[in-house]
This record gives structure tokens, sequence and C-alpha cells, in this order.
């Protein structure tokens, strides 16, 4: 099982992706504790785009949400903080539905 992460660096950041990416929809942090916790989440270890290898990803279904979300954590100084999360695209839709078969 993987430690909960620290959520402080969280909000403020996906939950105002929109902002950013205007064809994104936000992703309330309490989505993101769902895909967190999802018994089936999908874990990437170390995230395929991370550059530092410090980073995974966890592809976990939010109920609230009704939909697939990425949830990006890293990992500094020995702690796990998450750091984003949004609407899964195609590729994570396949890893996790592929993680739920096995």
């Amino acid at each position: 099982m993987l430690d909960f992460p620290d959520w402080s660096h969280f909000v403020g950041h996906a939950d105002n992706r929109s902002g950013r990416h205007p064809n994104d929809i936000d992703i309330p942090i309490n989505w993101a504790f769902e895909a967190w916790h999802d018994e089936n989440a999908a874990v990437i270890d170390p995230d395929y785009n991370s550059r530092s290898g410090q980073s995974l990803r966890l592809i976990g279904w939010s109920p609230g949400a009704e939909f697939l979300i990425t949830v990006i954590a890293v990992r500094f100084e020995g702690r796990l903080f998450a750091a984003s999360a949004w609407r899964s695209n195609r590729k994570d839709q396949q890893l996790y539905n592929r993680e739920r078969a096995s």
C-alpha cells in the first residue's frame, strides 16, 4: 500500500487546473482523495513522464467525479507530496483497465 501523501501543495493547483488549461476540468481535492483510495488503482512508479524518477502516477476511480483521475505524487526528502491531478487520458484509462483485469 502506498503512503498517504501530503496534500498541502495540491490545493490551488489541481483544483484550479482550468485556469492554466482552459479545456480541462478542475479536480477538487475530495475527488483526488477518492481516486487515491480506489482499491483497484493502477500505480506507475516511477511515473512514465518523470524526468527525475521521483514521481509516481496513480490512476483511480472517483465516485464523486464519476470518472478516472490521474494523481501525480512526488517524493522529496523522504516524504510523498500530491502534486497534481487531472481527468485520466486514454493511455491512463487503458493502464487502469489492464490493472483491474490482472
